[in-house]
């Protein structure tokens, strides 16, 4: 969806550790962390670019939820 939506995401593998990119946004987990690297990829897309196809995603389902989604809400 985000490369859909012009967006460039990379995910890494680097010594037991995750790298995620979102264009020039970054961060780094353990690899114990998958859901926290997912969730952080999701939050830099709505955060940052609000015009991307997730964050008009996100935003309808808010709508729909009656607020705000926080993120992290597995």
């Amino acid at each position: 969806m985000l490369r859909q939506g012009g967006l460039s995401p990379d995910v890494r593998l680097v010594e037991g550790s995750i790298e995620v990119r979102l264009e020039e946004h970054q961060a780094t987990f353990s690899t114990a962390n998958v859901a926290d690297a997912a969730d952080w990829l999701a939050a830099c897309a709505v955060i940052n670019y609000p015009e991307s196809e997730l964050a008009k995603l996100w935003a309808m389902l808010a709508t729909v939820a009656g607020g705000a989604i926080p993120f992290r809400t597995r």
